[in-house]
């Protein structure tokens, strides 16, 4: 069986696959779907409801992305390679749980009312939530950046520990 530090390389490029999924993922619903929705009448926000009950789009981020902020934690607790790449980690996968934390109620609160089942909303409410959404989502947006930012900068500092020649040698 491999060495944990044989399987990290792999586990952080999982875990930065995972969090460009959530962050372009969710960019594309910032910038394009959402604000359609807080303009469209009420027969196209049904339309939209219908469409997102088939094509659930909970299937393209689940598990991936909560499976790359634990497997960011994991790194960051179990890594030896230093202060710098262990900083990198652990600010990455807070900055991660963080915006798993803000998805919960996202889904909880504004999901099930926009996206599943039947929309029994009117248009003013499915408009204000539709809002809360974006402000919401914004903040996730953020946080997941942070967590790219960070996870990205590992990246870089296991890579140069991987190549660099040990002082110790």
């Amino acid at each position: 069986m491999p060495t944990f530090s044989r399987l990290e390389p792999g586990l952080l490029r999982f875990a930065l696959f995972g969090l460009a999924l959530w962050f372009f993922g969710n960019l594309y619903e910032q910038i394009v779907l959402m604000p359609n929705w807080v303009v469209a009448p009420l027969d196209v926000l049904r339309a939209y409801n219908r469409y997102y009950t088939v094509v659930i789009q909970y299937h393209y981020y689940v598990p991936a992305t909560q499976l790359a902020v634990v497997a960011l934690l994991v790194l960051g607790y179990r890594t030896a390679r230093g202060e710098s790449l262990r900083a990198a980690l652990l600010r990455a996968g807070w900055w991660g749980a963080a915006g798993v934390a803000l998805t919960v109620p996202i889904v909880w609160f504004l999901n099930t009312d926009l996206f599943l089942g039947d929309l029994t909303l009117s248009e003013a409410q499915a408009h204000r939530l539709g809002w809360y959404w974006m402000g919401g989502n914004l903040l996730r947006l953020a946080c997941v950046a942070l967590a790219l930012r960070y996870a990205l900068r590992a990246y870089v500092e296991q890579r140069r520990s991987f190549t660099t020649p040990s002082s110790a040698a």
